[in-house]
């Protein structure tokens, strides 16, 4: 079944690749407030092939959190999402890896 669905996507002509970005690529801060913890992730880029950014969220405890990064219509290239962290600080959040998605 698989290799029916990957020869439909490769038969389709679109066929999207992952690349691991460099840490040089992204930004990432980490907030604590009172109640929860905010992880806000973002980057740049103008590359029409890329149909989608993800983002990895590292903790200690060896737990990965993962979202995807949106554009807002107003700036074109620039990426950007939040992790919400409610039983985690900082301290806690061991880094972030970005992945893009292209054609």
């Amino acid at each position: 079944m698989k290799g029916l669905l990957l020869t439909f996507l490769v038969g389709c002509g679109e066929v999207i690749l992952d690349y691991p970005l460099p840490q040089e690529l992204y930004d990432w801060n980490c907030y604590d407030f009172q109640d929860f913890t905010e992880v806000k992730v973002a980057t740049e880029t103008c590359d029409d092939q890329v149909k989608f950014i993800v983002a990895e969220l590292h903790l200690d405890d060896g737990r990965i959190q993962k979202t995807n990064l949106k554009k807002p219509a107003v700036i074109d290239c620039y990426w950007e999402e939040s992790f919400f962290l409610a039983d985690e600080v900082c301290m806690n959040v061991e880094g972030v890896a970005l992945t893009a998605w292209a054609e």
